[in-house]
């Protein structure tokens, strides 16, 4: 594999190796461009995927550094307030923090967008205390680029022709996952109440694809490394074929503290921390950050200059401002016969349901 040396300057740095930064890895790689990947957590089982450990206990704690695949709260703490007034308290908030990111551990939903969320500011109007807002871009000029990332990727759903779900010029790729017990349930309970339910469209293949081996549906998922490969991360998608071009190296445990620039405001290169705790200066003509929700706009504050006193990309000050984390409601309930729930993906079965509003009409994914 190649190895640059810090002072020579590559075409880019991508700073994370998660759904974003492998993407863009790949993707300047095979464009011709040098490419610098560097990713705070460590190699995981790359390569070796078979040696990812199903041992709750030992996932949640490892022993070592080395075999964590989420955040250490400790050593990549974050703090939220709610305005500038408060005083920030430490959050408990964790990440993917390995090659590949979450896409190596989260639960695999990957659903599109519906169109109607891309000018919901529009319809719905302004919320107050928010940063609400329509996209710069709409879901037909969207809608080839989830056609392609789907393909390249691998993802397994059903497309369904109805006004309730996204429209794709193309299906799935692979076919749905079995459905859990909990799923067929559901459908049943569903159609009894006049909703619609399709099995849950995930980055983790049914059946061979590319070279990977299909789900085994062995129930560690969510918050585990895959062993076989189904689970279609960046880091058996995207990375290897950025390595392979011969232009893309992949740093571990390089934590990056400054994206740099010079006097005229343009970029030079990223600061980060090695697995020596040694401060390395990568030079670059470009850097792409990728670092997910928390870590990126922390990264951006932290870039402070005389030209950017208040970070990088911070002129209107509001980078770390109107954070939305993922709204989860659950619910329990008692069954008279074992459902045998730990075998299969989390999420199995997904109803979509008709959502009138006030001002406009919409339509929603749940999981269940």
């Amino acid at each position: 594999m190649i190895q640059y040396k810090p002072t020579t300057e590559v075409d880019f740095v991508v700073i994370g190796s998660g759904a974003a930064g492998g993407i863009m890895a790949k993707e300047l790689a095979i464009a011709g461009f040098s490419v610098v990947v560097l990713e705070q957590g460590g190699p995981g089982a790359y390569g070796h995927e078979q040696d990812y450990n199903k041992d709750e206990l030992l996932n949640m704690y490892p022993p070592k550094p080395a075999d964590r695949l989420m955040s250490d709260p400790v050593r990549q703490p974050n703090t939220f307030r709610r305005n500038d007034k408060e005083e920030a308290v430490r959050g408990t908030s964790r990440y993917g923090c390995v090659l590949g990111g979450g896409t190596v551990t989260y639960g695999g939903s990957s659903w599109r967008h519906l169109p109607y969320e891309f000018n919901e500011a529009t319809h719905e109007g302004a919320i107050a205390g928010t940063g609400f807002a329509d996209w710069p871009v709409t879901y037909e000029e969207m809608e080839p680029y989830y056609t392609k990332a789907e393909w390249e990727i691998g993802i397994s759903g059903l497309r369904v022709d109805s006004p309730l779900f996204a429209p794709m010029s193309k299906p799935y790729p692979v076919p749905p996952l079995p459905m859990k017990s909990s799923g067929a349930l559901l459908k049943v309970a569903a159609a009894k109440l006049g909703l619609t339910v399709v099995p849950n469209v995930a980055a983790i293949i049914s059946q061979p694809y590319q070279g990977r081996s299909a789900c085994i549906g062995c129930g560690m998922c969510s918050g585990f490394g895959c062993q076989v490969k189904a689970r279609s991360s960046s880091a058996v998608t995207m990375i290897p074929i950025a390595e392979k071009t011969g232009r893309c190296e992949i740093r571990t445990y390089s934590y990056v503290r400054e994206i740099s620039v010079d006097n005229n405001g343009r970029v030079t290169g990223a600061i980060y921390f090695d697995a020596q705790y040694r401060e390395v200066f990568q030079k670059s003509k470009a850097v792409v950050l990728s670092a997910n929700g928390l870590e990126s706009p922390r990264l951006l504050l932290l870039s402070k200059s005389a030209r950017y006193p208040d970070g990088l990309a911070n002129a209107n000050g509001v980078v770390g401002k109107y954070l939305m984390s993922g709204n989860v409601v659950d619910a329990s309930g008692l069954f008279e016969h074992p459902l045998n729930e730990f075998k299969g993906i989390v999420s199995g079965a997904a109803i979509l349901d008709y959502v009138p509003s006030d001002r406009s009409e919409a339509s929603m994914a749940a999981g269940a």
